[in-house]
């Protein structure tokens, strides 16, 4: 099902119109704490013997459905913010074998990681400040005047939310402080590191209450809000990381699996049956249901009232110096290891990696003309990222900066690999494995993804490692440029192995003018890398917190 942004239920952006209203509410948890900092360091001041009337506060909020859903909104908000999943979590924190970032010699785009990086310490402190925002929510929704059912669902919503900040946070800075309450006094004792292994017994356990709490994605009818589907698919794959590293639990393989044979047995999600078109659709403001489970949701050009603009094809996107074409700023630039991994005839590869750039073509105005140019057969380190192509946006006028183009967290074609590779661990590669893997590559070379096809399908009897490998390349193929890349290499255990070969290749095969940003890019990747450091702004709060190894 394909649903417009700008219809239907109160939904995506336009919800955020009153989201944005969240401004108030989304810096609550800070509002109070100034509150009461202020009673605790006042209190001997008489005026404040008379209780205020027209404050906000955690007891005299949360009281309506819509106090419910601005909170809730103010918890989605932190997964928007530049540090997270605005642009660093799939870009300049994310570095993998499917990109480098073209120029960037020196600063944070550079791969020049250190505690006092000030957007990693930005990042950490969005995604506790998002834990920060649900631990409130959750302490106070039972006191709403609300059904019991509106209850549950927000209780859900931010269960889920909890979860996959904590998921980011331990996956990225492994051993953090878990926190399962609000802060209620700026006096409260700094939390020591919580052990990975019981990190990850509570996410699974906020996730697993979260599935019996939210509604199927039909009720909703877009995807920009939590599912019970978004939330099994999300149980798959923590389930794969606890299988792999850093907790090598491979009893959690059958988990994995059976999670995502949910999603597949729900029968409410289906691959769309053009690859391309689901990066069409993000630029169109269209939700596609049955191939995106969960999406992170951008409105507008923040040139209004609502400021809810994202960075999705600015930053990532293909070279384009005209803003009525589609600016892009031409950062994430293509390996020529993953154009490589595309085997003739995968039509996903001239998509994923842009074959073309829009090229300067003299001056109208105050506007660059430019003229769509084609790459040479032997320019492949100078194409950009190719999935979030701005030409195809449709709300205008278009900002240079801003775009309405919704980041894909979870999709159908995931959960198919995810149960693929769950499955070959658990039994090998049955005929169950190979159908999962085949509908994806079907889908690539644009064949009907329920017919067998010589072509397209996966070579017939491999031994399970050999299908492991193949589940590896697919992934690599499909999910190249959505965040997934740097998580599937850690998980693994070769992530510091693979960067270390990309550093050899660049030394040995890139074009020397585009080489030297790459080169410094991945040299910086050595085994400390496996874990970002803790930012320096926990560490000097915080005299229970240790630094990671090598930092």
């Amino acid at each position: 099902m394909i649903v417009n942004k700008k219809s239907g239920t109160q939904s995506a952006k336009q919800q955020v119109q009153s989201s944005t209203l969240a401004a108030r509410s989304s810096q609550l948890a800070a509002f109070t704490l100034l509150i009461i900092a202020g009673i605790l360091l006042n209190s001997c001041n008489k005026f404040l013997d008379t209780k205020p009337t027209d404050s906000i506060t955690p007891d005299t909020y949360y009281k309506t459905q819509e106090d419910l859903n601005r909170a809730l909104a103010a918890v989605y908000d932190r997964l928007g913010d530049r540090r997270t999943y605005g642009s660093a979590l799939y870009g300049y924190l994310a570095f993998s074998d499917e990109f480098y970032l073209k120029g960037q010699l020196t600063g944070y785009m550079s791969n020049t990681i250190d505690p006092s990086m000030l957007e990693l310490n930005r990042c950490w402190e969005a995604l506790y400040v998002g834990v920060e925002r649900a631990n409130m929510l959750l302490d106070y929704v039972d006191g709403a005047a609300v059904s019991d059912s509106s209850k549950n669902e927000v209780k859900g919503q931010a269960l889920f939310l909890r979860a996959f900040y904590y998921f980011t946070l331990v996956d990225n800075f492994g051993a953090i402080p878990l926190k399962l309450t609000s802060t209620k006094s700026p006096t409260e004792p700094a939390l020591p590191r919580t052990p990975v292994a019981d990190l990850y017994a509570q996410i699974v356990k906020d996730l697993k209450e979260a599935e019996g709490l939210v509604r199927d994605i039909t009720y909703y009818g877009y995807n920009g809000r939590i599912s019970k589907t978004a939330v099994q698919a999300m149980l798959a794959r923590v389930y794969l990381t606890m299988a792999g590293y850093p907790l090598h639990d491979e009893a959690k393989y059958a988990d994995a699996r059976a999670y995502a044979e949910k999603v597949i047995q729900s029968n409410m999600h289906a691959l769309n049956p053009s690859f391309s078109q689901i990066f069409i659709n993000l630029a169109q403001d269209k939700y596609d249901i049955k191939e995106c489970l969960w999406e992170v949701e951008y409105y507008g050009n923040n040139q209004g009232i609502v400021r809810e603009g994202g960075y999705v094809g600015s930053w990532m996107g293909l070279y384009c110096p005209n803003v009525d074409t589609g600016f892009a700023y031409d950062y994430v630039h293509a390996t020529r290891r993953l154009y490589d991994t595309y085997e003739a005839g995968d039509l996903r590869r001239d998509w994923t990696i842009a074959p073309y750039r829009f090229a300067p073509s003299g001056t109208g105005g105050n506007l660059v003309k430019v003229t769509r140019t084609n790459w040479s057969a032997t320019e492949i380190y100078e194409r950009s990222a190719g999935k979030y192509r701005r030409e195809y946006e449709t709300f205008k006028p278009r900002d240079q900066d801003f775009t309405t183009i919704n980041f894909p967290m979870l999709r159908y074609s995931d959960v198919l690999l995810m149960f693929a590779e769950a499955e070959n661990q658990v039994n090998g590669p049955t005929q169950a494995a190979y159908d999962a893997i085949n509908m994806v590559r079907r889908r690539g070379f644009g064949k009907p993804v329920d017919i067998a096809d010589p072509v397209a399908d996966l070579t017939a009897g491999l031994a399970k490692v050999d299908f492991f490998e193949a589940i590896q390349k697919e992934r690599f193929r499909e999910l190249s440029y959505e965040g997934i890349r740097k998580h599937d290499l850690l998980r693994w255990g070769n992530y510091v192995f693979t960067m270390q070969q990309m550093l050899t290749e660049y030394q040995t095969n890139m074009p020397t003018a585009l080489s030297p940003a790459a080169i410094g890019q991945a040299s910086r990747i050595t085994s400390r890398s496996v874990l970002f450091p803790i930012p320096n702004s926990e560490i000097a709060v915080n005299p229970n917190i240790s630094q990671n190894p090598g930092w």
